[in-house]
């Protein structure tokens, strides 16, 4: 794109917490029985494997690496859009601006996130292609406020798909030939509307219900007393996520622990998130060859990585604007001033966006880096205050 776009890569501010963790959770709820049976449902039909398979894709960058993975979609008329795969969200959601073409308003729902409500609009699903194959979707879909959209189980749950983070590349696979043989160890999948298997959780000693979470982007979620005990035992202390190439400064609630032993496997450096439900989400996953045979209800994992995938580009550009600032050359920010530097947007795969706050100071100071290609060198191209309602106060000269 040419123009600098919002992505799902969020902040850690304080207030943004919520949506970094995910942009609709786990938690999330809906009485119409139109958009969440429960958990205990079968229903063979929803069940039964697509026949028409999309071709295989390339992951987006940032995948598994800090950020989300997402694809892109388009509707029948030909209109292009992002979406989060998501085994965490039971339906689909559709981006905003998509709402004039669905059609009539079926209705409205209550959506509930982490004590966050919002009201979402139904419609009848629109026909939806991924490339040139047109997908097999649930009845319905949901809008709410997010310009991005989600790629919920009513879809994927038709589908064998295989993550394949060292390739980079996202497969669908036939799931009555494919090889299982080389796919790593199986996990059965229960539930309906999320992709749960019943195994112990990242540093939990029993089995219980563990949310297999591709919409969540760090390692995965503990309960607050399971966290706290671990915390306790392993020293450990709210990480800089900055080390993980998202944001500079201490995150709240989350936690980088050394060591995990976890279904025979050692992992290290994993971030972790204190909250409900115990979760292990796309970081994890990320150390892995994926296979999700949802049709036949079975996950696959064979471990890669011992340790986290890392987005060298994002990481390569973060490090430049802390490194401005460490020698004084950052416009509005001294580099004796204290605060936070977080990833804010990307224009293209070689530009990258931050925004700064100082402590004490409620102006945002962004800042724009870019470079022409991997062997040339970074440079600042722009750099402006404004105020928290994102009204421009002042453009800074470059030096």
């Amino acid at each position: 794109m040419k123009t600098a776009t919002r992505t799902p890569r969020l902040t850690l501010t304080n207030e943004t917490m919520r949506a970094i963790l995910k942009p609709r959770s786990v938690c999330a709820f809906f009485s119409l029985l139109l958009l969440c049976s429960c958990a205990s449902t079968r229903d063979p039909a929803a069940f039964a494997p697509a026949v028409e398979l999309p071709a295989t894709v390339a992951l987006n960058e940032g995948a598994g690496r800090g950020g989300y993975l997402t694809v892109t979609l388009r509707l029948e008329s030909g209109e292009k859009f992002v979406m989060l795969v998501d085994t965490g969200t039971p339906i689909t959601f559709l981006p905003k601006s998509l709402e004039p073409k669905l059609g009539k308003r079926l209705g409205t729902e209550t959506f509930s996130d982490f004590g966050h409500k919002e009201k979402v609009g139904l419609y009848v699903a629109p026909r939806l292609f991924f490339g040139n194959t047109l997908l097999m979707t649930g009845n319905r879909v949901a809008v709410g406020n997010d310009m991005v959209g989600i790629l919920g189980m009513d879809c994927l749950r038709h589908y064998c798909l295989q993550l394949d983070f060292q390739a980079g590349k996202l497969r669908f696979l036939d799931p009555g030939k494919a090889n299982t043989t080389d796919l790593g160890k199986a996990f059965p999948l229960t539930g309906f509307n999320y992709a749960y298997i019943h195994q112990s959780g990242l540093f939990q000693e029993t089995s219980a219900e563990v949310l297999v979470d591709t919409g969540h982007p760090l390692d995965g979620m503990l309960p607050s007393r399971l966290f706290q005990k671990e915390v306790r035992e392993q020293h450990t202390q709210p990480i800089s996520l900055a080390k993980n190439g998202i944001v500079t400064g201490a995150a709240p609630g989350i936690v980088s622990f050394s060591k995990c032993v976890w279904a025979g496997n050692t992992y290290t450096n994993l971030m972790i998130g204190k909250g409900q439900p115990t979760l292990i989400g796309l970081g994890f996953l990320a150390r892995h060859l994926v296979t999700f045979d949802f049709p036949k209800r079975i996950m696959y994992l064979k471990q890669t990585s011992v340790g986290p995938l890392v987005d060298e580009k994002f990481a390569a550009a973060l490090n430049f604007i802390t490194d401005l600032k460490k020698a004084n050359q950052i416009p509005g920010w001294l580099k004796t001033d204290h605060g936070t530097i977080n990833f804010e947007s990307h224009s293209d795969t070689e530009t990258f966006g931050f925004a700064a706050s100082k402590q004490g100071d409620s102006s945002v100071y962004h800042y724009t880096v870019a470079r022409a290609s991997k062997d040339t060198h970074w440079k600042l191209q722009k750099a402006w205050r404004t105020d928290q309602t994102g009204h421009t106060i002042e453009e800074y000269p470059l030096p």
